[in-house]
């Protein structure tokens, strides 16, 4: 009994005397942030359009297609700022591309379907909202007046951040099948 007593002794004492040493480890956690001058975006989230509008015949849709109606979607991006006294406004909208779903349209008809219709958009954030409206051509339109970013005083838990929704509507554009892509320009103004 003893000798085992003495021998589990000694291989526990050599276990731990040849046991391999523990290194100690670090590593470094970067951080990093946009701060522009007075705001900067996050990366937006697009937007939904469906279309508005009777039933279908079966052709080319004449109507709007819009964030608005049920099933669409608003676009949304986040705005961090170093001060609440800024104010966004939107600066452009325009039609970017279609991609038709039929392929008797892949040479497609000039000018490409959507790209001749009217945009309003607007942007909202709690409190306040401003308006665009304009050919989707990108010729330019009516932009609104800019608004506070933060019209209503900020949660101190929350800093100067707030999300901005946008709606589009796309009217007057005869809408064969595919898919539309349309932009609208947001900036900050100090």
């Amino acid at each position: 009994m003893i000798r085992r007593l003495v021998l589990s002794g000694f291989v526990l004492a050599g276990a731990v005397a040849f046991s391999p040493n523990v290194l100690a480890q670090s590593v470094d956690v970067i951080f990093e942030g946009n701060i522009g001058e007075s705001c900067s975006f996050a990366t937006p989230v697009p937007g939904v359009l469906v279309y508005r509008g009777g039933p279908s015949t079966g052709g080319p849709v004449n109507g709007e297609i819009t964030s608005d109606a049920p099933g669409g979607v608003s676009g949304t991006v986040d705005v961090s700022c170093n001060t609440s006294g800024v104010d966004l406004e939107i600066t452009d909208a325009r039609f970017v591309s279609f991609t038709p779903t039929n392929p008797e349209f892949d040479n497609g008809p000039f000018p490409p379907p959507g790209s001749d219709a009217f945009l309003e958009a607007r942007a909202r954030v709690p409190g306040a909202e401003t308006f665009y409206s304009g050919p989707a051509d990108g010729s330019g339109g009516g932009t609104g007046l800019s608004m506070p970013i933060f019209p209503l005083s900020p949660n101190p838990d929350d800093g100067f951040r707030q999300t901005v929704e946008v709606d589009l509507g796309v009217d007057g554009g005869f809408f064969e099948a595919g898919v539309y892509q349309y932009a609208v320009t947001l900036t900050i103004v100090p």
